[in-house]
């Protein structure tokens, strides 16, 4: 398995950063039949500072807002601190059939007795997970409003005829691009439960890293050529 530890120290983050994480790991270590569900990303995210800012957040036990245009590494640094965190991840794409019994359960009988079918957002909070909450932006109010008690300071979900869950160590990481179509703004009851982290557009640097470690071959010049082209394209797309 890849060390992502060493891809941290690598980056420069702080090592009083790093100790916390592993002592995170240490207190809450994940159970043997959900380790299948702890990502083994195949890219990284370059960034010392988002790093930081994201992982720092998480250790105080805060949900985090990712917030960017496209291409710049939200659900890769998503997928990445469930990694380091060595965290159960249940991923949750909200879009126009989304609703409450979607994402918390709803009743379905199992042998003839009425049994709750969880969803993605119970299981995670009752095993300690991080819920990766796609394209929020995209959601419909009733899908948003469960939310609010999950993820401010009562950190608990309550399902009428069912126990009532408190969220110990799990924690939400929710994605949003602006301006495209089907996007609304989020309001601000939903938007202050969230740390919100700008995510900037990749580096040149980071760019090099990506290619190298995707292409271990490519000479050092080509993939300075590539990062360049990158950027040049992605310059004549903003304009």
């Amino acid at each position: 398995m890849f060390d992502m530890f060493g891809f941290l120290r690598d980056e420069g983050i702080s090592p009083e950063i790093i100790t916390e994480i592993q002592k995170f790991r240490e207190r809450f270590p994940v159970e043997g039949t959900l380790s299948s569900r702890v990502p083994e990303p195949r890219y990284l995210y370059y960034g010392k500072d988002v790093w930081e800012e994201a992982a720092t957040a998480l250790l105080c036990g805060e949900n985090l807002l990712l917030v960017g245009p496209k291409a710049t590494g939200k659900n890769v640094l998503a997928e990445n601190l469930a990694c380091v965190f060595g965290r159960p991840s249940w991923d949750v794409s909200f879009y126009i059939n989304t609703d409450a019994a979607t994402l918390l359960g709803t009743d379905t009988f199992v042998d003839g007795a009425v049994s709750l079918r969880k969803g993605p957002i119970y299981q995670c909070a009752e095993k300690g997970g991080f819920g990766v909450l796609d394209e929020i932006n995209m959601a419909k109010n009733e899908s948003l409003a469960v939310l609010h008690a999950t993820l401010d300071f009562r950190r608990t979900i309550d399902m009428p005829g069912y126990e009532r869950i408190v969220l110990h160590d799990a924690r939400f990481i929710a994605t949003m691009n602006y301006g495209y179509a089907g996007t609304r703004e989020l309001n601000e009851a939903l938007a202050s439960r969230f740390v919100v982290v700008d995510m900037p557009a990749i580096t040149t640097e980071g760019l090099v890293k990506l290619l190298k470690r995707e292409f271990p071959a490519l000479r050092d010049d080509y993939a300075q050529q590539f990062a360049g082209l990158f950027q040049d394209i992605q310059k004549k797309c903003d304009g």
